[in-house]
């Protein structure tokens, strides 16, 4: 026989060692197959991806639309829980409860020249928002019918307080600037009837009747004190001293 002819053995040992390959790669969990080669991608261009869990429910939503790109968090449940967004007033986070309801949303808005922060109710409501502009910051909240009831704002001059009654009327404000505090209190027409000053000569307090005229001042200044009284038309018609 030829040297370079296999023997009966060599080809026995052939065979079985493509056998035994045969079935490795027939059952791939008998054997962990070649390793693939490593790859790597500078970029992965997509317009919608969704991210599931091993139920098969959806749990993340990345999109894009004509108006800018949004990802969106979905619970165990798929209910929507939090958005993402990018648009062209600029960018915006939105959460949501289990009910589905809208409890938070921050914005930076071009248009409210800055940050915005709102806070909801279990119904929806708008209850509480913050905001800062090139004014200055500003606190608002409302009550369940979303009527604004209590204002805080920060200005150049200083901060002010005002609140409000049901019907949206202001009740009471409430001020701070370069002359002192000011306290002012209107009735139910949004008429103001008291005032409360304390300038840096001392406190007075100004009372109006419904037509808003002055009918009654008292004043503590630094050396002395004084009170008026004055008609319908705001002629005093008393002093003392």
């Amino acid at each position: 026989m030829n040297s370079k002819t296999p023997s009966l053995a060599d080809l026995e040992a052939r065979l079985s060692k493509l056998e035994r390959e045969s079935r490795e790669w027939g059952h791939p969990s008998a054997a962990k197959p070649p390793a693939m080669p490593a790859a790597s991608y500078d970029t992965l261009v997509v317009h919608r991806l969704e991210l599931r869990d091993n139920a098969g429910k959806l749990r993340g939503l990345l999109t894009l639309s004509p108006d800018g790109p949004s990802l969106e968090l979905y619970d165990p449940g798929e209910k929507l829980r939090a958005e993402l967004s990018v648009d062209a007033r600029g960018p915006s986070l939105v959460l949501y409860d289990a009910a589905g309801k809208v409890r938070v949303g921050l914005a930076v808005d071009v248009e409210a020249d800055g940050p915005g922060l709102a806070l909801f109710d279990a119904a929806g409501k708008l209850r509480a928002g913050l905001a800062v502009n090139g004014s200055g910051p500003r606190l608002v909240l409302a009550d369940a019918a979303e009527k604004l009831r209590a204002r805080l704002d920060v200005m150049a001059d200083g901060p002010s307080l005002e609140l409000y009654d049901a019907a949206d009327k202001l009740r009471a404000g409430l001020g701070l600037d370069a002359r002192g505090p000011v306290l002012g209190l209107s009735d139910a027409a949004g008429k103001l009837r008291a005032g409360l000053d304390v300038t840096a000569d001392g406190p007075v307090l100004a009372l109006f009747d419904a037509a808003e005229k002055l009918r009654a001042r008292l004043g503590v200044m630094a050396s002395s004190a004084g009170f008026e009284l004055a008609d319908p038309t705001g002629k005093v018609i008393w002093r003392a001293p």
